[in-house]
């Protein structure tokens, strides 16, 4: 990992911390295969400080994946940059489906 992409990290990660209004959600539910996953989806505009380091991105998304595999919780985080302009809903499901 380069070293810009921790200070990078971790300003989006504070971006989401604590009761901050996020305007941008979505979530969608998925059964079968033995899976019960939940994939929640939250997004903002990109604060300025991560705009101006990185030219062209417009907005910061949290991504959490949650539920059980095979009787045992499971949760991943993701968090991304992205210059896409289009709902939270179309956002997800593109992600959804090049997981």
């Amino acid at each position: 990992m380069k070293a810009n992409q921790r200070t990078l990290h971790r300003q989006i990660s504070d971006q989401f911390l604590y009761s901050r209004k996020i305007p941008f959600t979505a979530t969608v539910s998925d059964h079968g295969h033995g899976r019960d996953t939940t994939w929640t989806l939250r997004a903002k505009q990109a604060p300025d400080v991560i705009t101006e380091a990185w030219h062209g991105s417009s907005g910061i998304v949290e991504l959490v994946i949650s539920g059980n595999r095979a009787g045992k919780p499971s949760l991943q985080r993701h968090l991304f940059l992205t210059s896409l302009r289009t709902t939270p809903k179309a956002l997800l499901q593109l992600v959804r489906d090049r997981w």
